[in-house]
């Protein structure tokens, strides 16, 4: 009687710890509020994150699964300035991305290669990957894939940009939307281009400046081409 008595408490036992490994587990899986960068263990953040940003050269040990942030997040990095100077996203050997944020992202940084982003954005730069919604960056925005609205004080480059782009400089290969600057550039693609100089091997569009060169033609003021480059 004796050995059962203490063989239920023994098995009590191990399912109480388990339990409470278990709790524990899910509180570190999931945050309403955390600091960033995040620590490894955690996976989503409904709520609030605060921090010096997502830059995975700031934590100890550099993330190893994918993470999501679902709310706010407020990046007070002092070293913005510094880290746009210095960072070269062209020389990232980027393979995948490590972050979602779906929300509103207000940064005295900005976004390096690896987050993807849904929602509203304010920082002084962008080096994300891909970046969906309304994204304003004081200096410049440098990213995989763009779609909605981007504006940037000093240049906004794309390899694929879909929506508008408004900066002084605007470079895209492959542009389905608007550019609006000083200087426009487009690999190829459809839609307009307004600005004093526009540029685009195969675009299917109308350009609008003091100088446009499309795949058929260069020309003052207006350029044009509906038609496929063959």
């Amino acid at each position: 009687m004796k050995t059962k008595f203490l063989f239920i408490i023994g098995l009590l036992s191990s399912y109480l710890v388990f339990g409470q490994d278990s709790l524990r587990m899910f509180r570190l899986k999931t945050q309403f509020i955390a600091f960033t960068p995040l620590k490894n263990e955690i996976e989503k953040v409904n709520g609030l994150t605060v921090g010096l940003g997502f830059d995975s050269r700031y934590a100890p040990n550099t993330q190893s699964n994918f993470q999501k942030v679902n709310g706010l997040n407020l990046d007070i990095n002092p070293l913005g300035f510094l880290i746009w100077m210095f960072y070269d996203p062209s020389r990232i050997a980027f393979k995948e991305a490590y972050l979602q944020v779906n929300g509103i992202n207000i940064s005295a940084a900005g976004y390096v290669r690896g987050v993807n982003h849904n929602g509203v954005s304010l920082s002084m730069y962008n080096y994300g990957n891909t970046m969906n919604g309304m994204l304003v960056s004081a200096i410049t925005t440098d990213i995989e894939k763009g779609n909605g609205v981007l504006i940037s004080g000093l240049g906004i480059s794309a390899k694929e940009l879909k929506g508008l782009s408004i900066s002084i400089f605007n470079d895209a290969n492959t542009l389905k939307g608007m550019q609006i600057g000083f200087h426009n550039k487009a690999t190829t693609g459809k839609g307009l281009q307004i600005g004093i100089v526009n540029k685009s091997d195969k675009l299917r569009g109308l350009q609008i400046g003091f100088w446009n060169k499309n795949g058929k033609r260069k020309l003052p003021l207006v350029n044009w081409n509906f038609k496929a480059k063959k």
